[in-house]
């Protein structure tokens, strides 16, 4: 729970002596990750409780250093591009990009299809961090730090197979995800649960028509996703045969990583936390 003194600061109790500005600009950044898009410095200040000239004041430090940008057409503020230079450099330091990088460059050259590897965010969200292309004439292309909803596609079927969320809060994030071809949510929830048996999850035209994606995710140590490797392309390019073959392709990948990287750390330290 978060407190905020007369000054406007934030501090956590029984966590020792936090800086005050530190745990607020944290909070803020949750919160802008947890949004569908860019939010004032009002709104944020009203969904945490901060002081409001402390929160505008926090959110233009942030901009200084790029990790938030401002929107001047709205005056308003989302996730920037700094920080996935802070996810790259802290994928790296601790082992991710030298374990996952060639394994994405070896799924695209094997399948010639586009890999790419989601990182959780936040409990709403997932940004694109790495990708290998394929050499084929067509290809679906997106730019590193691109942002999705943590329940999109197969990569969200693998998320809410393992993040232990309740019912009322996947129904609630399911239905905010736009989908050229929605299912019900019961549907939704049938996959989820295959998902958690198989290893591996697979949307055909429900995202986006005529795409279609193949994901598996890598969990931590104690079971829970921080990643999604996802195969995607022109559903026209993907037969039963060669998606069920390239999803197990996928789930063997997913889980030699995960048992590699499970007994030395936990990467996702807030991802229990509720979001806003």
């Amino acid at each position: 729970m978060l407190a905020e003194h007369q000054d406007g600061e934030i501090t956590t109790p029984n966590a020792g002596k936090p800086v005050g500005a530190v745990v607020s600009a944290l909070a803020i950044l949750r919160y802008l990750a947890s949004q569908d898009g860019a939010v004032s410095s009002i709104q944020t200040a009203r969904a945490l409780g901060l002081n409001p000239s402390t929160c505008f004041n926090i959110l233009k430090t942030l901009v200084a250093e790029r990790v938030v940008h401002f929107e001047e057409a709205g005056k308003a503020y989302r996730l920037g591009s700094g920080l996935v230079e802070l996810a790259g450099s802290a994928l790296d330091q601790v082992g991710y990009t030298r374990l996952i990088h060639p394994e994405l460059e070896r799924l695209a050259a094997a399948w010639q299809t586009p890999m790419t590897a989601w990182l959780r965010v936040s409990n709403a969200r997932v940004m694109l961090v790495d990708r290998a292309e394929a050499t084929s004439a067509i290809q679906i292309h997106m730019r590193i730090g691109h942002r999705l909803p943590l329940l999109v596609g197969a990569l969200g079927r693998c998320m809410a197979a393992h993040a232990g969320f309740p019912i009322d809060e996947m129904r609630r994030q399911y239905a905010k995800v736009r989908q050229d071809g929605p299912q019900s949510f019961e549907q939704f929830l049938e996959e989820v649960e295959a998902a958690r048996v198989d290893g591996y999850a697979v949307d055909r035209d429900g995202f986006a028509r005529g795409v279609t994606t193949v994901s598996s995710p890598v969990l931590d140590a104690e079971g829970t996703p921080f990643l999604a490797l996802s195969a995607v392309g022109l559903t026209a390019q993907f037969s039963d045969e060669r998606v069920a073959a390239m999803a197990a392709d996928l789930r063997d990948t997913t889980q030699r990583i995960s048992r590699q990287l499970a007994s030395s750390f936990s990467p996702f330290p807030h991802h229990r936390e509720s979001t806003r």
